[in-house]
């Protein structure tokens, strides 16, 4: 009896979605480009990549006595070469075909899955994470040169 029931149901939804196919045009089933990018001016990308050099540099001079943590702090940063530059690569794929956005500054905010943010809201959340990384990494080279 249940397995009746299922059986149905799947047939149901079969003939739905087989119903929604044809009232779709041709046209709209084709393979399309992402048109979004990262959307953020080079400013942003400049200061969040300085940030990471200041933090992997003091991280060196807090603790590159030892052949172990230059090791851990090459590996580090390779790390985070691979995701900046796998974002880099992937943004540059099929990018002639994409539609031009118009610059963020244009708009004067970004959006986002939550709705419109401004400039200043957007750039304070995305370089809140890398510049204290960077104060950290400061904090950490002061300490260790005072002691």
């Amino acid at each position: 009896m249940l397995m009746d029931f299922q059986m149905e149901c799947g047939q149901a939804i079969a003939s739905e979605i087989i119903a929604e196919m044809r009232d779709v045009p041709e046209n709209q089933n084709a393979s399309s480009h992402e048109s979004r990018t990262f959307e953020l001016p080079v400013s942003v990308w400049i200061t969040m990549f300085i940030s990471y050099a200041v933090f992997f540099a003091a991280l060196f001079v807090a603790t590159g006595h030892g052949m172990a943590a230059i090791f851990a702090l090459v590996v580090s940063m390779a790390y985070a070469v691979m995701y900046f530059g796998t974002a880099a690569i992937l943004n540059n794929v099929s990018a002639a075909e994409r539609k031009a956005l118009p610059p963020t500054a244009a708009l004067g905010g970004l959006e986002t899955q939550t709705g419109w943010m401004g400039s200043c809201a957007a750039n304070a959340q995305i370089l809140t994470v890398p510049i204290l990384l960077a104060v950290f990494g400061c904090a950490f080279a002061i300490i260790r040169i005072l002691v």
